[in-house]
């Protein structure tokens, strides 16, 4: 299986659109290790980012998992990234410019021949001060809702698997957030998502509320 937790365990088709919520770092590299894992030896091209402490822990992961890191870098098949720059906009958190990097990243992996590709970033990592606070909700629901019309909507080869410390957003922020991942993972739970709408139904349910308020906001 692709994503296995605590015993748990899920096969995770290309187009899949995956969300960890978790109040612990180390979270992270416990569910990710094995989805990369299976990527590689799948000749995918997989990238991770995260903190430099997040990054080492995913290396030691994988090390156990069997992954020979330093050679899966060296010929491009894995990244391991602490730098947010080239994620961000002058230091801003810009969704659709994540999005882009993401296919970018897809095209890439096609010109060099690998099958597919993994994508896993702690969004609280990357988000975190670059974007005004008030923002960062709406900004987080943008990109997340495009990537799921992109990504589960067009089958793309890609599984992305993103996460978020729960602790530190507002709860109704969190529960948009498992309305758009079909499978989710929070502690040591994994499941397929009873609340998940698609990126089109989800649209359309917020354009219906603001009608119903009277008003139509661009999302």
């Amino acid at each position: 299986m692709d994503l296995s937790v605590e015993g748990k365990s899920e096969r995770i088709p290309p187009g899949s659109h995956i969300v960890q919520l978790y109040n612990k770092v180390n979270e992270i590299a416990g569910v990710t290790a094995r989805l990369l894992e299976v990527g590689l030896a799948a000749s995918e091209k997989c990238l991770f980012a995260g903190t430099p402490a997040s990054v080492k822990d995913m290396e030691q992961a994988l090390a156990k998992q069997g992954v020979d890191v330093a050679a899966a870098q060296q010929t491009g098949q894995l990244q391991l990234v602490s730098d947010r720059e080239p994620l961000l906009v002058n230091n801003r958190f810009d969704p659709y410019h994540l999005l882009s990097t993401h296919q970018t990243f897809i095209a890439q992996a096609m010109r060099e021949g690998w099958k597919a590709v993994r994508i896993s970033m702690d969004m609280n990592w990357l988000t975190e001060g670059a974007a005004n606070p008030a923002q960062i909700p709406q900004q987080i629901l943008k990109y997340e809702a495009a990537s799921d019309a992109v990504f589960t909507f067009q089958n793309a080869p890609i599984i992305a698997l993103m996460h978020y410390d729960y602790s530190k957003l507002p709860g109704g922020l969190v529960v948009e957030l498992l309305k758009l991942h079909p499978i989710a993972v929070v502690g040591k739970f994994i499941k397929r998502n009873p609340y998940y709408l698609n990126s089109e139904q989800y649209l359309l349910k917020i354009l219906r509320v603001n009608r119903d308020k009277g008003r139509v906001v661009a999302v």
